[in-house]
């Protein structure tokens, strides 16, 4: 059985003011806080009745590629395991399907794993009701953005102790800097299974159509920073009326998609462990006054509500996931990838990513331990990295990531390879991160996103906007 680490959920009350006050989404997040609570001081209540666990922990060497079970759910009268993912890919889906498979052959404690597809934003509410009800999830994936969030509230179970004893496993060869914010101390909450950098994608044509310097020109030189790709985009908009600059998935709503910029120039809205607001900070100023002098002053991106299209043609480069190149599959034009520029505080690769956990609520935490150690071997997780880019050492390279990509080559992700595991820096978070990120995004569209700002006075008054929400 887990027990709670923390007193902090007893200090959790929630008034009908303050309920009445909350958005749906933040209400989730102390929901979460209330049904784990209620849900540990059930398990507490049953541990004068246990005689120990039943689940013995099995080999994590088995690879689902070589399987030939019988469909999922044939054993019968053993668990059921049940995992939440967002995706409905077929592909992935049956990739998924094909692992569990493997495991219930091996494991004859579990008669089917069950891979319960859903969308992101319905994560939360799946897993706070599950646990209100008593039934929640047994695993799930979880983006790093709720890392924090789950971990403060007791949420998730330590893996370490389990994948450090999984014969095979080799526990080392997870890359530590991209499991950092699942790992306190010795423990660890979450196995990435996803970790995607936000790189650049760029239209050869256009620059060459101009006549101006490219971003491999630059890169060439020894001088690609985000000073210079401002000059060369602004060049690109003079010369031929197109925008040289738009974040994909921004529109101005997703703060997260100007941390290509903000790394590189050693800024975070809020400091390593989420109690300070730091956007304020003369390195978040002077990044955000290069976007804002991009957009209002040169105007080579785009502006609020301004809609431009890269995959379409329509701007001279993109920041977006390795996984958004799938898009260039019917790109009438020429283009290359490359990592994103540098900046004041160096070369620094910003890494969104998700994982798979084991919720501390659930009936089954021992099964789903011993599947999740599975699931993440070495041969599943090179089976995963077909689809998602992958964190253990031996297999993040760029023929993994590049498999049977005909948009990617070796040449283009090797360099995104070598910054994620040397500069990659993992998406910051906050303990109630729906909430915060949205008080941001709303600050920076209140008193940023217009021209005639002066961006440190208006930092200030984002930071009195955003202070009161992290703790």
């Amino acid at each position: 059985m887990v027990l709670l680490r923390r007193s902090s959920l007893a200090q959790l009350p929630l008034s009908l003011k303050d309920t009445r006050r909350m958005t749906l989404r933040n209400l989730r997040s102390r929901m979460l806080a209330g049904a784990v609570a209620v849900a540990m001081l059930g398990a507490l209540a049953a541990c004068s009745s246990e005689s120990g666990s039943d689940e013995t922990p099995t080999s994590a060497s088995g690879d689902a590629s070589a399987s030939t079970a019988a469909p999922s759910g044939s054993n019968g009268s053993g668990v059921e395991l049940h995992m939440t993912v967002w995706t409905s890919d077929p592909d992935s889906l049956a990739m998924f399907d094909s692992i569990g498979k493997a495991f219930v052959e091996q494991q004859p404690a579990v008669s089917a794993v069950k891979f319960d597809s859903l969308t992101l934003d319905q994560l939360d509410t799946v897993i706070t009701t599950g646990i209100q009800s008593g039934n929640p999830p047994d695993l799930s994936w979880l983006p790093v953005e709720k890392s924090l969030e789950y971990i403060h509230n007791d949420a998730l179970v330590d893996l370490a102790p389990a994948l450090k004893e999984t014969n095979g496993y080799d526990f080392e060869d997870l890359v530590p800097r991209l499991q950092e914010r699942w790992t306190v101390g010795d423990a660890l909450y979450g196995v990435p299974f996803s970790t995607g950098a936000l790189v650049m994608a760029f239209n050869k044509d256009l620059y060459e159509k101009a006549g101006i310097k490219s971003p491999d020109d630059l890169i060439a030189e020894g001088n690609w920073t985000w000073d210079s790709f401002r000059e060369i985009s602004k060049q690109l908009h003079d010369k031929l009326g197109v925008t040289g600059y738009v974040m994909n998935d921004f529109d101005y709503k997703n703060w997260t998609r100007l941390l290509p910029i903000l790394f590189a120039y050693g800024a975070s809205p809020w400091n390593d462990d989420a109690t300070q607001c730091s956007a304020d900070s003369p390195e978040f100023a002077k990044a955000i006054q290069l976007y804002h002098d991009m957009v209002y002053t040169d105007q080579s991106a785009p502006l609020p509500g301004q809609k431009v299209d890269f995959w379409g043609g329509q701007a001279g480069a993109t920041t977006a996931f390795l996984g958004s190149m799938n898009n260039l599959k019917d790109a009438t034009f020429k283009y290359d990838i490359v990592p994103t520029p540098a900046g004041p505080a160096g070369d620094t690769q910003a890494l969104g990513q998700a994982s798979i956990v084991v919720l501390a609520a659930g009936k089954n935490k021992d099964l789903a331990t011993e599947f999740l150690a599975f699931l993440t071997n070495k041969a599943n997780a090179e089976t995963m990295a077909k689809f998602y880019p992958p964190t253990r050492e031996s297999l993040l390279s760029a023929k993994v990531l590049v498999g049977r990509s005909t948009i990617l080559t070796e040449d283009m992700v090797q360099p995104i390879v070598d910054a994620t595991k040397e500069t990659g820096k993992i998406f910051p978070v906050a303990v109630d991160d729906a909430k915060v990120a949205d008080a941001l995004n709303r600050s920076l569209d209140t008193n940023i996103w217009k021209d005639g700002v002066d961006i440190p006075d208006a930092l200030t008054q984002v930071c009195a906007d955003v202070q009161p929400l992290l703790k």
